[in-house]
């Protein structure tokens, strides 16, 4: 049985290197997935931070979640794009092939690496008043033709 998008995905996830958590959830009824990115850093020196909800804490660990959203493009749906990191669109039941979700699963690599390590940054930064990860589409297409010649259909999942 051929391999569709979402468990290729799952599969690919757990092989990265990331110390948080990575879920990847299916919203069957709107034809969407939602990738959870958690990262968790420690605050040793209990530095008082505000969250998004405009919560002071001075915890000794730091959870920052960000999202992006995997959406069908022949079927709309609302969404608001500010609301994730990154918003990408899928073919349908075509779904991705397997070059753009190697391309995907490199740079989110590169985007964990790099999220880790700035919100660590930001912790020992008495300067820095804001942290959040950085998304590069053009970064992203790079990778994916970069990884050029793999046109292996991975579906969109059936129920």
């Amino acid at each position: 049985m051929a391999q569709d998008f979402a468990n290729y995905l799952n599969q690919n996830l757990a092989k990265l290197d990331f110390d948080g958590d990575l879920s990847l959830e299916w919203q069957k009824k709107t034809r969407t997935f939602t990738l959870e990115m958690i990262f968790y850093a420690a605050n040793p020196d209990s530095q008082e931070i505000v969250d998004s909800d405009d919560v002071l804490t001075d915890a000794d660990y730091i959870t920052f979640i960000d999202e992006i959203l995997f959406f069908d493009e022949q079927k709309p749906v609302n969404f608001n794009p500010e609301d994730y990191l990154a918003c990408l669109p899928f073919a349908g039941k075509r779904g991705w092939t397997k070059q753009e979700a190697d391309g995907f699963l490199a740079y989110l690599q590169e985007v964990l690496d790099n999220g880790q390590s700035d919100l660590l940054d930001f912790l020992n930064d008495d300067t820095a008043e804001e942290f959040g990860l950085t998304w590069d589409g053009s970064r992203l297409a790079s990778l994916i033709a970069q990884t050029a010649g793999n046109k292996i259909i991975l579906p969109y999942p059936k129920f």
